[in-house]
């Protein structure tokens, strides 16, 4: 069986694996207000070094939710690594206490669950949440309902778990597990633009992706296979940008 998108996309080379990219991440850092003194929960691709970065440049401490142990991200500073730390489990079944964050950040991961383990993992969030506390998520989404053609299109060539939601879809599920306050950005899916991938890999390292998919022809026929749909029909392709609180009773 195929590999999903985004490892192929590794195995060319390619560094960043959400949707949205750094700048999604930057934008998502920002709408939750992080700060100093805030304990956040970070759950998605890479979530060790992401948390590593959200303590960095909010001065947050963080907990990242890994599926293992070279999921964990070593850090040689004393300081940040006691501000940073990993637990090993699945976001439908947490190994925190209740009410253990004033934050989660979730990234490029509830989008890729059926429906029954997302509503699992927003309920667990909503769990681990202190009241009032802030959630963020950052996934696919359908911009306009899509055609079967579109949906059709998009399992072929993503080769694995992607279910994207319209926006009132994502409202709908973050409002049934118990969330409120839903506000809302889109972004673009920066996989393949030119701005995206040199934002997140740089000229250098964008070349040799490129150049990585055009050694074979089978990658290249994927590669350009995804290129075309996500610049085709990006009218049809998003990013959802969303932040909901936690009821304080």
């Amino acid at each position: 069986m195929a590999e999903a998108l985004p490892g192929f996309l590794a195995s060319l080379g390619k560094t960043e694996l959400k949707p949205g990219g750094a700048y999604a991440t930057g934008a998502l850092i920002r709408m939750l207000e992080l700060k100093g003194g805030d304990h956040a929960l970070v759950v998605g691709p890479n979530a060790g070094s992401t948390a590593l970065f959200v303590s960095m440049t909010t001065q947050a401490t963080t907990e990242a939710l890994v599926r293992d142990e070279s999921e964990k991200v070593t850090e040689d500073d004393p300081a940040l690594k006691r501000r940073s730390t990993a637990r090993i489990g699945k976001a439908e079944d947490m190994p925190f206490e209740n009410a253990r964050f004033d934050a989660a950040m979730v990234e490029a991961a509830l989008a890729h669950m059926p429906t029954a383990r997302r509503d699992a993992a927003l309920k667990e969030l909503l769990r681990v949440l202190k009241p009032g506390g802030r959630l963020g998520i950052h996934e696919l989404c359908w911009r306009q309902p899509p055609t079967p053609e579109r949906e059709a299109a998009l399992a072929d060539v993503w080769q694995g778990e992607a279910h994207p939601m319209v926006v009132r879809g994502w409202w709908d599920a973050l409002e049934g597990a118990g969330f409120a306050e839903v506000r809302n950005e889109l972004a673009v899916v920066s996989y393949f633009t030119p701005k995206g991938l040199e934002a997140d890999e740089g000229a250098e390292d964008t070349a040799r992706i490129f150049h990585s998919a055009f050694e074979d022809d089978l990658r290249l026929a994927r590669f350009t296979q995804a290129y075309r749909e996500f610049s085709d029909y990006r009218r049809y392709h998003g990013v959802i940008l969303a932040t909901a609180v936690k009821p304080l009773a």
